[in-house]
């Protein structure tokens, strides 16, 4: 927020996320990640990375946000150098991802280096979120050294790196992602080693007035290091849900047989009908243009591991200062200062926002009234936006309720929408389209359960149209875009669905 020349308060433009990865391509990334939780072969470390960081720039690329790779062996390279991801150079930067072999030793100290200075501001400040992933230890690096509070000998010829990554001025998000036990020399990361960076990091923020916002964390499955990988970027996110590319077969099954309880029985899942009318609508035919003020905030965020994300009040303007504060779990302090934001803020987002408040306090009632306000406002919006809003409303208002399966059916619905920016405009929307249509079939299914005269009349329509739908389904799965784990996970959950309504 600035102050304009007649002293009114204006909104700035939320800044957009700056990303760095330092991934480690020594040798040992060829060996295999063991993953009890998924079964067949163990795949490589370098595979497992490889697909975290598709999954990265996806990311990237939907919140236009800026993203740069620096891979290290005994040398260092920027592999991607800080750019804004977009659809037209997401292929070839995943062309690039793949070619991605690993072989040498690790310069480690060296490329945390280089990702800083991707970061750099014009004042030499370092600004943004910086995540190493390594499995050594480093062996290689000649410009940069980390000091040993120990007090072992160092060089002397080297650079403090403690300092360099954090000047003064900075605000750097710093998360170590280790791949093994680090107990021994060649069978992990150097925990010891980065660990005491990690302390030396923490001092040198305290020195020069920086928050605090580092973080170190071992994984030893596959499973884990994609998941830790992923989370590093990810700051907006459902709150213990896992995306559909993780889930197993089995679990997807599962989960998809719980969103279709809630089509089925619109009685027990109201919240579902404020949605059925909306499918069309959330899916634009070109990029919508960037709205005019402020921002339409109603995500739901979380902290992975307890670290607030950075830059909040940049991102979100005046909304900046109530989430932080939310997520830090001062509920107290999110309500006084979403009081004075609220002017400040479209309706729908602060009605929203005082719900998400009022509930973590355990206050119902008062949750309940703001978050039929916010439904009020929602209906008012014009399209595209206002699909994406019910979507986050309805998502709070099952929490509320605990109704798991509105809340599992919410979010397949989000993710694969959010996912569907990549294919082609016509396959977007026929299967928002076979949504609604599924929707539909909720009224239709209870009439066969009437048990009067027009009952055998209405099972015969209700069949013809699940007929119908599933031949469209069949279609659409030869027409979707190949390995999209999101796409196939919702056609299969449509599949589910019909299956329980015959």
């Amino acid at each position: 927020m600035t102050e304009a020349d007649d002293g009114a308060a204006t909104y700035a433009a939320p800044a957009r996320e700056r990303h760095v990865l330092i991934l480690d391509l020594s040798k040992s990334m060829l060996a295999p990640l063991p993953d009890p939780e998924t079964p067949g072969p163990e795949k490589q470390k370098i595979e497992v990375a490889r697909t975290a960081v598709y999954r990265i720039l996806e990311n990237a690329e939907n919140q236009h946000a800026f993203f740069g790779l620096v891979t290290f062996t005994e040398n260092v390279r920027v592999a991607v150098p800080l750019t804004e991801i977009r659809h037209e150079n997401l292929p070839y930067l995943e062309s690039l991802i793949s070619m991605l072999m690993p072989s040498g030793r690790s310069a480690i100290w060296d490329a945390l280096a280089v990702g800083a200075d991707l970061l750099r501001a014009g004042d030499g400040a370092v600004r943004g979120n910086l995540v190493l992933v390594t499995d050594g230890w480093d062996n290689a690096s000649q410009r940069f050294e980390v000091h040993d509070p120990a007090g072992r000998p160092t060089t002397g010829t080297r650079t403090n790196l403690v300092s360099y990554l954090l000047p003064p001025q900075s605000q750097l998000t710093f998360r170590v992602i280790g791949i093994g036990s680090g107990a021994e020399r060649d069978k992990g990361v150097d925990s010891r080693r980065m660990n005491s960076f990690l302390t030396a990091l923490n001092q040198r923020a305290a020195d020069i007035g920086s928050p605090p916002a580092y973080s170190y964390q071992e994984v030893v499955t596959g499973s884990q290091l994609f998941a830790q990988m992923v989370y590093a970027f990810l700051d907006i996110d459902y709150e213990g849900a896992r995306s559909l590319d993780q889930l197993h077969p089995e679990e997807l099954a599962r989960h998809a047989a719980s969103a279709a309880r809630a089509l089925k029985e619109p009685q027990q899942h109201a919240t579902v009908t404020r949605l059925s009318g909306q499918f069309g609508a959330g899916v634009p035919s070109a990029p919508a243009a960037p709205p005019e003020g402020p921002a339409l905030e109603v995500d739901v965020l979380s902290a992975p591991n307890g670290l607030v994300p950075p830059y909040l009040r940049e991102r979100y303007g005046p909304l900046g200062t109530v989430i932080e504060a939310y997520l830090s779990r001062d509920f107290d302090g999110a309500l006084d200062r979403l009081k004075r934001a609220s002017p400040l803020l479209p309706t729908v987002t602060a009605q929203y926002w005082a719900a998400r408040i009022h509930f973590a306090r355990g206050e119902i009632v008062e949750a309940a009234r703001s978050l039929l306000q916010a439904w009020g406002e929602a209906e008012k919006l014009p399209s595209p936006g206002r699909a994406r809003v019910l979507r986050r409303l309805a998502l709070l208002q099952a929490r509320m309720q605990n109704d798991k399966e509105t809340e599992t059916l919410v979010h397949f619905i989000d993710e694969t929408e959010s996912r569907l920016g990549r294919a082609e405009p016509a396959f977007r929307t026929q299967l928002i389209e076979l949504f609604g249509r599924l929707m539909e079939l909720r009224g239709t299914y209870q009439l066969t359960r009437l048990g009067n005269a027009d009952t055998a009349d209405a099972a015969h329509r209700h069949e013809a149209a699940v007929e119908e739908i599933f031949g469209r389904l069949q279609d659409l799965r030869l027409e979707a875009p190949s390995a999209d784990p999101a796409i196939e996970g919702a056609l299969d959950l449509i599949e589910i669905c019909l299956a329980a309504k015959r």
